[in-house]
């Protein structure tokens, strides 16, 4: 289990000063003492999505070497807020990463396993309706949902493809995911009762 002990000065600094001392200054210790406050609500984050105290553990680590990062590049207004949503971030990517295998749309027999394995649905035998499903999405939609799902690229990556911001490519795949299972139940894909 992860153990830090808190130091007695940043206990008097606010979270906002010791991010402030940390942007102007670079000095990494700051962000140490930020980070420390919030390790227990990122390894509750971890342990909940990942399942697994040393894959956790390891999350919390990796977390703090993004949050150096990427707060360079951000502007953070609630710190404990965009931690948050960094930790869910970083372990989702991670889940999907240990969890997803690649996939050739061009053979029938992989498109009935993506579509178990993505989405828990379980095609009949006469067909897999994917492929029609998938033509069937808008443009944008389709080409998202292809490039994340079945080609295992980062929302970012997708974003620097299409010229677009990240909440764009999150809403595609998203609507793209909420399309194509209304097309698949039409088809006749039942949901797997687990």
């Amino acid at each position: 289990m992860l153990k830090f002990r808190r130091s007695v000065a940043s206990e008097q600094l606010t979270d906002e000063q010791l991010l402030e001392k940390y942007l102007s200054g670079g000095d990494a210790r700051y962000l140490g003492q930020l980070y420390e406050r919030y390790i227990p609500m990122v390894y509750g984050v971890c342990i909940k999505i990942l399942r697994d105290r040393g894959k956790a553990e390891d999350a919390v680590m990796n977390i703090y070497e993004e949050l150096a990062r990427k707060l360079k590049d951000h502007e953070v207004d609630a710190f404990r807020g965009w931690l948050y949503v960094l930790a869910r971030n970083h372990c989702l990517m991670e889940w999907r990463k240990n969890h997803r295998r690649p996939v050739d749309l061009h053979d029938d027999m992989t498109r009935h396993d993506a579509v178990e394995e993505a989405f828990q649905y379980e095609l009949p035998q006469d067909g897999t309706p994917l492929e029609k499903c998938l033509e069937n999405l808008p443009e944008q939609q389709r080409n998202s949902v292809r490039w994340f799902y079945f080609e295992e690229k980062s929302y970012k990556e997708i974003a620097g493809m299409i010229s677009e911001d990240i909440g764009k490519v999150r809403s595609y795949i998203q609507n793209g995911r909420r399309n194509l299972k209304i097309c698949l139940e039409n088809a006749g894909v039942k949901r797997i009762e687990l």
